[in-house]
């Protein structure tokens, strides 16, 4: 069975408990590793200029604490270096698994009645052609706990 490593650990603890509840049940499943929770400034900042992130700090959703989005990519997609977007990922393969473990991902959130949406499929209409901004790792939570975290300072 497949198990989070250290590095997961540290990071799923910096997001919301919806989220780490989430991630928890997913990894039973399927094996998938937690590439960031909660950003600071610099690494937010950074994210925008390397292209993995529009939003300066601190409107991203990861700069909330407790992170209310997560960063999860197949587990051996580790090794040779994860593709944040499908418009980098090259590798057909590749790019099925970030949509096969966002469809593992979506379902146990329904399971648990929490509300998410992916970085694939903004609009969550299972339509992917129509993204402007592909971020096939981004997972973050929608509705009323939204608004119950914010920005450290």
């Amino acid at each position: 069975m497949p198990s989070f490593s250290r590095k997961s650990e540290v990071q799923l603890a910096t997001a919301h408990p919806m989220l780490q509840r989430i991630f928890n049940r997913v990894i039973v499943f399927y094996d998938c590793i937690v590439l960031e929770g909660h950003r600071g400034k610099a690494a937010q900042e950074r994210a925008v200029a390397q292209g993995n992130s529009k939003l300066h700090w601190p409107k991203g959703n990861h700069n909330k604490y407790p992170s209310i989005a997560v960063d999860v990519a197949p587990y051996d997609m580790d090794k040779h270096g994860v593709n944040w977007a499908n418009d980098k990922v090259h590798d057909a393969a590749d790019l099925a698994r970030f949509y096969h473990l966002a469809g593992i991902v979506k379902g146990v959130a329904e399971m648990l009645a929490i509300p998410i949406r992916w970085g694939g499929d903004w609009d969550s209409d299972t339509y992917f052609h129509d993204q402007t901004f592909n971020d096939l790792v981004h997972y973050e939570l929608t509705g009323p706990v939204v608004n119950t975290v914010s920005a450290p300072e």
